[in-house]
């Protein structure tokens, strides 16, 4: 699975589970009419104690860094069952994958320790 994939899968579960939560189930007192059934985005933020805009991005598919604690943080804020809070971890371990280097590109200081050009070489001889 690619990054953009677990990041979509990763949305659509939070935005489903987060809509099918009362927020009287997570403790949530509800005074007066809500307009929206489920928790708002930023009851999720205020439950796992992170900012609305980190949530938001992260449900959105935007976020970028991450950690597994955080995700741990938003599983338990939505009251996810060990399956979903494993699934959402796998997740996240696609979506944070480091990006390896396609073969053939070069990549600023690749060259092994020690390894000098030839044009390094021609200028350290004094040629």
């Amino acid at each position: 699975m690619n990054g953009s994939s677990a990041r979509q899968l990763m949305s659509q579960m939070l935005v489903e589970k987060r809509n099918s939560l009362a927020p009287e189930k997570v403790g949530m007192r509800c005074e007066g009419a809500r307009r929206m059934h489920g928790l708002s985005r930023r009851d999720v933020a205020q439950i796992a104690d992170i900012s609305f805009n980190h949530y938001q991005r992260l449900e959105q598919g935007t976020s970028v860094g991450v950690s597994a604690p955080v995700i741990v943080r938003i599983c338990d804020a939505l009251l996810m069952e060990d399956d979903e809070k494993a699934r959402m971890l796998a997740l996240h371990q696609a979506w944070a994958r480091p990006r390896r280097p396609r073969p053939g590109s070069r990549v600023a200081g690749s060259q092994a320790a020690g390894e000098i050009s030839g044009r390094q070489r021609a200028s350290s001889s004094g040629v």
